[in-house]
């Protein structure tokens, strides 16, 4: 079932609920309202038979003239007067078949007063007390006019309602259908966006509604999936082009060597330089490998260990000096805690150590002197640490695409690399919770800063 009709139902049940309520409760009253009135002009008839017969003891002659002259009867109007032994003393109207049962007489007289209906008649029994016993008068009469109207009213309010759910009926279909049309055109956009136009997105009203915000939102989905894309394509001809030149190589050097007779002395140069090669796609391929492990599906698993960063800092300063002896690192500690554990945090040792041996790598790699500075400060909410050098600064075209997968800007393009290092770096920091940026301006020194929730 579609939403537009699951609406029109729902609201259109909706209105006939109280509608019917509505209805039932006029109805209700209207029938309780007539029959009240009815009730009560034949307990006055009984109670006046009842004085004029029973206590004043007038001629029961006399009463039928009375009641043959007077112009209040109502319609099929009978009178029965019981004795106390359930006898008949007085009737009006003996064509009317009405029979009262002796158990009827007896609730009478317990209660002294009762009104019911019996086969169409609207019936008022009364008790009379008197010396000589228990009287009971019986009067009765169709109630034409209240009977009349009442079903009227039935027919009136049953066609008044069927015509209020049939135009609510209407008017939901429509005003849904309305209200749903600005999600038809969203489903007819984004059914022609992909794989048609990447670029077309949708349009969003000046008005801050459901429908706006959700524009919006589907907006910058499809921004995240056509960078997905950009960031695929990108992905695959980076890695095609890295894998490229070793095999070129492997496979001209192969080539070269089997056509003519050659020395072992050259053999054995062909071979060692073969093996370069094959080291190289080995390297790409690890480092292909941590790319695609650190994933922030596996952050549960990962991030147990309580890692103190001055010393992961120290061990780095050891590690990167070991790898170049050009390589200089110093260590700037700011306003430190008194308490050493507080600058621990909640991670993964080996994961925190690749990223920042990769940083302090870089910032070694690419300055002028082979000098790093990194500097460490504490805050109460987080660990800052900044890795910075004094080499070219990184182009502000660059700056938005450093931390994507074997991007290389043409500054870095004779450097040895393969454009992995900064992307796995963002991924360890995102891993845990954490943040990365840089800085890097003409003439000042080129900053990446680490914050780390503690």
């Amino acid at each position: 079932m579609t939403i537009r009709n699951r609406l029109t139902l729902r609201f259109t049940g909706l209105v006939s609920s109280i509608l019917l309520l509505a209805f039932v409760s006029i109805y209700a009253f209207c029938w309780y309202f007539i029959s009240s009135d009815f009730y009560r002009r034949l307990d006055r008839k009984a109670y006046t038979m009842g004085d004029m017969l029973i206590r004043h003891r007038l001629d029961t002659e006399l009463i039928h003239q009375l009641g043959r002259i007077r112009k209040d009867q109502l319609p099929s109007q009978k009178i029965i007067v019981f004795d106390g032994r359930d006898s008949v003393i007085f009737i009006t109207n003996e064509d009317l078949r009405l029979t009262i049962p002796k158990a009827l007489l007896a609730d009478i007289r317990q209660a002294k007063q009762k009104d019911f209906q019996q086969n169409g008649y609207y019936v008022s029994g009364a008790r009379f007390m008197t010396a000589s016993g228990q009287f009971v008068v019986i009067a009765s009469a169709v109630n034409v006019y209240g009977d009349e109207f009442l079903r009227r009213l039935l027919w009136a309010l049953a066609a008044l309602f069927c015509l209020i759910a049939g135009i609510t009926a209407f008017s939901g279909w429509f005003f849904a259908g309305d209200a749903l049309q600005p999600m038809q055109q969203i489903d007819r956009i984004v059914s022609d966006i992909f794989p048609r136009n990447r670029d077309e997105r949708l349009a969003i009203e000046g008005d801050a509604d459901e429908i706006s915000r959700l524009s919006a939102t589907i907006n910058r989905l499809l921004d995240r999936v056509a960078e997905s894309f950009r960031m695929q394509r990108m992905f695959v001809a980076n890695v095609s082009h890295e894998l490229k030149n070793p095999l070129t190589q492997i496979s001209s050097q192969l080539e070269v060597s089997l056509l003519n007779q050659r020395t072992p002395e050259a053999y054995r140069q062909t071979i060692q330089s073969v093996l370069d090669d094959v080291s190289e796609l080995a390297t790409l391929t690890k480092e292909l490998l941590k790319l695609s492990q650190v994933n922030q599906e596996d952050a549960i698993g990962l991030l147990t260990d309580t890692v103190r960063m001055d010393e992961i800092v120290w061990d780095i300063r050891d590690e990167v000096t070991a790898v170049n002896s050009r390589y200089q690192v110093n260590i700037e500690l700011g306003a430190l805690p008194d308490d050493p554990d507080q600058l621990a945090v909640q991670g993964n040792k080996t994961l925190l150590a690749t990223a920042l041996k990769n940083l302090t790598e870089n910032a070694c790699k690419f300055s002028d002197d082979g000098q790093a500075l990194i500097h460490i400060s504490f805050d109460p909410s987080k660990l800052t640490i900044s890795i910075q050098n004094t080499g070219h600064s990184i182009p502000s075209a660059d700056l938005p695409y450093i931390f994507e997968p074997f991007y290389r800007s043409r500054q870095t393009a004779d450097v040895r690399g393969y454009g992995v290092g900064l992307s796995l770096v963002e991924r360890i920091i995102r891993l845990h919770q954490g943040k990365i940026q840089v800085t890097s301006m003409a003439g000042k020194p080129t900053i990446f800063s680490i914050e780390l929730p503690r």
